[in-house]
């Protein structure tokens, strides 16, 4: 499944299908109501898909239904496995770390490659080539969770050699992540040292909270200054705010393109505020609205948002948004102060605000990678609960 993440499309939909029935086997439906998550999750996507009545374009309704056939299966596989030992999740980990390292050498080779014509692609929001079929954004989130899961488990490893050298693969995968600049990636891996920060303000441990702090200020100052593509990034985003701030509303910035697919979506929203459009006719509502008020922006330039709420609302409505909100907060209504839920919190709200800026949801490989990396977190907090005194230690 993980080696689907990266490199093929039907390896990863045959290996969660496979997981699927592998994890129900002897199981009784009784277990399967049990699991509310999942069970609101068929909630809000039997009312996307019933968006089909007021769909006119099907094929494309049916390709935005199709992949998010995950939430039909995946979530209840989880549900139903039994607690897993302790060297389960180190195969795991040691899996998920390896694969990633050598997926990230792999993108980094053509970026020795060819460094500077790569890095003044960064001036025209272009970016490094990576796996998962060049799919930047979700590769981004998966190496910045993989980077929380290594945390998570790193002191779990059966010896010291094995912890050293995994905390070593997670600060290469962190400094790759900077050479990469992908914003959702980096918005993630920062979210997670917020809530960590947070998590030891809570218990009170002051000195190591400011330690951190000022190390994160002093790391990330130091790959601006070393790293090109960064830097280049960085620029970019200033430079594009400062032409929207000065009245620049055309979509040959990304970012002001966003805006402008965000601006557009609300006014869909108000005149369809119930029902929506039908999960089949957003794209062709966008268009029709981008003709009227944004006439200059070119075809290519015209997108549907990048905001997993929008698009929810797009579909279904206000109503499949409320659903789609009770599901969405649901996992966290019982997270624990302890370590587990220091780390199942990350996991959560580093995904929360990818879903804020980026549609993954929209996309197989987003779909996969959210339920993967959410569901693996909240399973290992719950077996951990299971074997072990919960743990105020972070």
């Amino acid at each position: 499944m993980i080696y689907g993440f990266l490199a093929g499309r039907a390896v990863l939909s045959l290996s969660m299908f496979l997981f699927f029935l592998n994890s129900i086997w002897n199981t009784k439906p009784k277990q399967w109501a049990e699991q509310k998550w999942w069970l609101w999750g068929l909630s809000w996507l039997a009312l996307y898909a019933i968006s089909f009545f007021w769909s006119t374009d099907i094929p494309y309704w049916q390709e935005r239904v199709q992949v998010k056939l995950p939430f039909l299966i995946f979530p209840i596989a989880m549900g139903c496995l039994p607690t897993l030992k302790a060297k389960h999740y180190q195969t795991l980990t040691l899996g998920l770390i390896t694969l990633a390292v050598i997926a990230c050498i792999y993108s980094l080779s053509f970026y020795f490659r060819d460094s500077e014509n790569i890095v003044s692609g960064y001036s025209y929001s272009k970016v490094l080539r990576t796996p998962a079929y060049k799919d930047h954004i979700r590769f981004s989130i998966f190496i910045a969770w993989v980077i929380i899961w290594g945390a998570y488990m790193a002191p779990k490893l059966k010896n010291k050699a094995l912890s050293i050298t995994s905390i070593t693969c997670l600060l290469f995968l962190a400094i790759y992540l900077h050479i990469l600049a992908v914003r959702s990636g980096l918005l993630m891996l920062y979210s997670f040292a917020f809530i960590y920060i947070v998590f030891l303000f809570l218990q009170k441990k002051f000195l190591q909270s400011l330690i951190i702090i000022l190390s994160s200020i002093l790391v990330v100052g130091t790959l601006y200054k070393t790293t090109p593509s960064f830097q280049s990034k960085i620029h970019y985003v200033i430079y594009s705010f400062n032409e929207y701030k000065n009245g620049n509303k055309t979509a040959d910035f990304s970012d002001i393109g966003r805006i402008i697919s965000y601006q557009l979506a609300a006014k869909i929203i108000q005149e369809n505020p119930v029902l929506g459009v039908g999960a089949g006719d957003i794209r062709a509502e966008m268009k029709s609205k981008y003709e009227v008020y944004s006439p200059n922006t070119k075809p290519e330039q015209r997108i549907v948002p990048h905001n997993q709420l929008l698009e929810v609302t797009l579909a279904g409505g206000v109503v499949t948004l409320v659903v789609f909100m009770i599901w969405l907060f649901y996992p966290i209504r019982n997270i624990k102060k302890n370590r587990d839920g220091l780390y199942l919190m990350a996991t959560w709200f580093g995904l929360f605000l990818c879903l804020m800026v980026e549609a993954m949801l929209e996309v197989q490989f987003g779909v996969s990678i959210y339920l993967f990396c959410f569901l693996w977190v909240q399973k290992a907090a719950k077996d951990n609960s299971n074997l072990t005194p919960a743990s105020t230690t972070l």
